[in-house]
């Protein structure tokens, strides 16, 4: 099978993907964060019900207050005080008064409709009643929170496929929501393969061995993305015990197989061929990228179940992960793709003709210019840039060259800021 350009590997993993439904499933609210939602979500009432004030002060009727002057102020009887969560009963006795009130209660009806901070009156007290004297008209709606103001009965509020934030939770629980339609946690099994491979809390270890970083990387990150996440390690070089353990997590239910290793092409490279022995239609194997070119993907016939076969060195794994594996599962869940960002770089940058590059890059900001730079120690084994890089520089294709100051794709790594 032949190497293909990213792009034409990104629309056989998105085709493959709307081809395959999720399940949905209704959730409390509070644990709905960091998963998809499945419906569009409305919102049932007006927030704020009422028209409330903004402030604690006076709330007044603003055209009693039109010809106030520091010279000539308007003086009004208070007739009240109005607090947040009061069942408010108005005064009729007394005409042209006003009412102290509260940070969030409500305006009394019957034109009142603004209201004036506390620190812009003088209160005083005359004949055992307290008066206020307002020495500037009061503009109409001033410090007053306006019904519907914040969400409108009726109003969109969040969309299919998007990914619950806190925030969301918040403003859902403003709502009255208690609950949210969700797709289903999805199930994913990581393989790592490899003898000179021990699991990364071996103490000591041997110059012919090394720790496992890749599957311990996978599980964090596709955790973080709302997946459940299963590690197998498979530290023997054996085709037979593959194909068991695969067979077990096909019986399982996973909706995504990741094998780390044995992609490439060297004598003890065997999970190709197994994959294809045990029922997995490759849709490509090998793409023209650096690092990850020998990347694959497939899908079991008999289940349906993404298959992706990434490089065993840590660099490659994450690449595979961010840029296939990532698009794979958000378009599963209709969720929309990161936008990437078009940089500067700092300085003039040799890659190789004819492979899309993802280095390990950091945007710096200098007198409020950003600039990106390629990070030192682009080795696919090479994890200490990894640790100082922010973002990753995607570079094209095509040529052999980019100019200093020429625009590169960025994209974020690892939530972290820009």
């Amino acid at each position: 099978m032949s190497m293909i350009a990213y792009r034409e590997a990104i629309l056989k993993i998105q085709e493959a993907a709307q081809k395959r439904p999720l399940q949905e499933e209704r959730v409390p609210l509070l644990m709905g964060v960091g998963r998809t939602l499945t419906e569009d979500l409305f919102s049932s009432e007006n927030l704020p019900a009422k028209d409330n004030s903004a402030m604690d002060g006076f709330v007044v009727r603003s055209e009693e207050t039109l010809t106030a002057t520091p010279e000539k102020p308007c003086l009004f009887p208070v007739l009240g005080y109005i607090a947040a969560g009061d069942a408010f009963v108005q005064r009729d006795d007394l005409e042209g008064g006003v009412y102290g009130i509260m940070t969030g209660a409500l305006l009394p009806e019957r034109d009142f409709d603004a209201v004036v901070k506390v620190e812009d009156v003088e209160v005083f007290f005359d004949g055992g009643m307290s008066f206020i004297c307002v020495k500037a008209p009061v503009s109409k709606g001033n410090n007053v929170r306006p019904q519907g103001s914040d969400f409108l009965k009726g109003a969109p509020i969040l969309k299919r496929g998007h990914l619950l934030r806190h925030e969301d939770v918040m403003a859902l629980a403003s709502l009255g929501y208690s609950e949210v339609c969700v797709f289903k946690k999805l199930k994913v099994g990581v393989i790592s393969t490899g003898k000179e491979v021990v699991p990364y809390a071996t103490a000591m270890v041997t110059p012919q061995q090394v720790r496992n970083s890749s599957a311990p990387f996978l599980q964090s990150y596709f955790s973080s993305l709302g997946c459940d996440v299963n590690i197998f390690e498979q530290n023997e070089d054996s085709p037979q015990k593959f194909h068991q353990k695969f067979q077990e997590l096909l019986m399982n239910n996973y909706d995504v197989l990741l094998t780390t290793g044995g992609v490439s092409m060297g004598n003890w490279d065997y999970v190709t061929d197994a994959l294809s022995e045990l029922g997995v239609r490759t849709e490509f194997h090998k793409v023209a990228i650096r690092p990850g070119k020998p990347l694959l993907f497939g899908v079991h016939e008999e289940t349906g179940t993404a298959v992706f076969g990434l490089p065993g060195n840590p660099v490659s794994t994450a690449v595979g992960a961010s840029f296939f594996v990532t698009p794979y599962l958000k378009t599963l869940r209709g969720e929309s793709t990161q936008r990437a960002l078009n940089i500067p770089c700092s300085h003039a940058i040799k890659k190789p003709q004819g492979l899309r590059c993802f280095f390990k890059a950091r945007i710096e900001c200098d007198n409020g210019v950003s600039r990106v730079r390629i990070l030192p120690g682009q080795g696919s084994y090479m994890l200490h840039s990894l640790l100082e890089a922010n973002c990753w520089a995607v570079l094209p294709e095509e040529g052999d060259f980019l100019e200093e100051g020429a625009a590169i794709e960025v994209h974020p790594w690892g939530g972290r800021d820009l």
